[in-house]
């Protein structure tokens, strides 16, 4: 019975939602997975990012790359500026109107520009989508040219190698700095969610000058 009241309950939202998403909206319906590493980023992540967007003098503009009927609700849990990228174009209803650009991951810098975001999200694209090391390195280097200066990068992975069958770590310290935000729990610059998928999240910050700048710099540093 109560499995039944369940089922009931989600094909009224999806047939509202396919009636009027904006009325879906207002009615705060979502369709979230309520896994532990989804709690985690809408829990955790997401008070540590309206923190610094209530602390910003400006709008803290954010980039989810990934786009579904599972995080549809995100820009209800930010005070950030919510943009949102996908490949298919089916998956635009998803997004935020007049915020969303439906393209690849592997080339978002041609349509978005440099130093466009204050923080990206890539969370559950290896192997579903970004599948080889050739792709994942190029979403790295199109995630380091989006960011501004500073820029926060949460990168979300299943760290297990039917998902992951390439080296990440290596590839995002190229690009990246490590970092550890002061999120309660988290003590690492990456964190392990305990649940059944092996999701880990990974912190990087985009250096404020290229290395090359500050080889230039270090030399006048007193």
């Amino acid at each position: 019975m109560e499995q039944g009241m369940r089922n009931l309950n989600t094909l009224f939202k999806r047939a509202l939602f396919k009636l009027s998403p904006r009325i879906a909206e207002r009615l705060n319906i979502d369709f979230r997975l309520r896994v532990p590493n989804r709690v985690f980023l809408e829990e955790s992540v997401f008070g540590y990012l309206n923190e610094l967007a209530a602390e910003s003098d400006h709008d803290i503009k954010t980039l989810f790359v990934g786009i579904d009927k599972h995080n549809w609700h995100y820009p209800r849990l930010l005070l950030c500026q919510f943009h949102s990228l996908d490949i298919e174009s089916r998956k635009a209803v998803y997004g935020p109107p007049d915020r969303h650009w439906t393209g690849s991951a592997t080339r978002m810098a041609d349509h978005y520009g440099p130093n466009a975001f204050d923080v990206v999200v890539a969370n559950g694209l290896l192997g579903f989508g970004i599948n080889s090391a050739p792709d994942f390195r190029r979403l790295i280097t199109q995630c380091e040219r989006v960011l501004k200066p500073g820029g926060l990068l949460v990168l979300g992975y299943n760290d297990r190698p039917d998902r992951a069958p390439f080296p990440v770590l290596p590839v995002v310290s190229e690009f990246f700095e490590l970092f550890v935000p002061p999120i309660a729990g988290v003590d690492h610059h990456l964190h392990r969610v305990d649940d059944a998928f092996q999701h880990v999240f990974v912190f990087l910050r985009k250096p404020r000058a290229l290395a090359s700048d500050r080889s230039q710099l270090s030399r006048y540093a007193v």
